[in-house]
């Protein structure tokens, strides 16, 4: 359940790479605790810290669609608002009840949309993206 950090997740844009990796520490930091028996406390802190975290990579990534021809950025931005939900969820039910929530399906879904986003959904926009950087550049020129 652990994520190794692979090079093969960047994806060449400073930023989102960035949050691509602190979502994987993150990630990393809750499987860890859940692993290691550590308190309801800790886990409780940590899960809105990952939801922060998920908040803001999606703000970033909205920002970038913003200043590119992206089209599928509708799409992309609609299953940003249902994991933000599903998280969100997860919180509020470990919250309710942390008994509640199998750790282990909670921990392998995350790690499964974590990967899957950086490897398979986020690579689509980023020709969209070097494209209207090169624009940019050009018009510069």
């Amino acid at each position: 359940m652990h994520i190794q950090w692979k090079d093969e997740y960047l994806v060449g844009e400073h930023l989102i790479d960035f949050d691509h990796q602190m979502l994987v520490n993150v990630s990393n930091e809750l499987f860890h605790n859940v692993e290691n028996g550590t308190g309801h406390e800790v886990i409780e802190k940590t899960i809105p810290c990952l939801n922060d975290y998920i908040d803001r990579h999606f703000t970033h990534e909205e920002a970038l669609f913003l200043d590119s021809d992206y089209p599928d950025a509708e799409a992309h931005i609609k299953t940003h608002r249902e994991i933000e939900k599903i998280f969100r969820g997860i919180e509020v039910a470990y919250n309710k009840d942390p008994h509640s929530l199998d750790p282990g399906e909670m921990l392998d879904f995350l790690n499964r949309w974590l990967v899957r986003h950086i490897i398979k959904i986020d690579r689509e926009y980023i020709p969209y993206l070097e494209k209207a950087a090169r624009e940019r550049t050009d018009e510069n020129a």
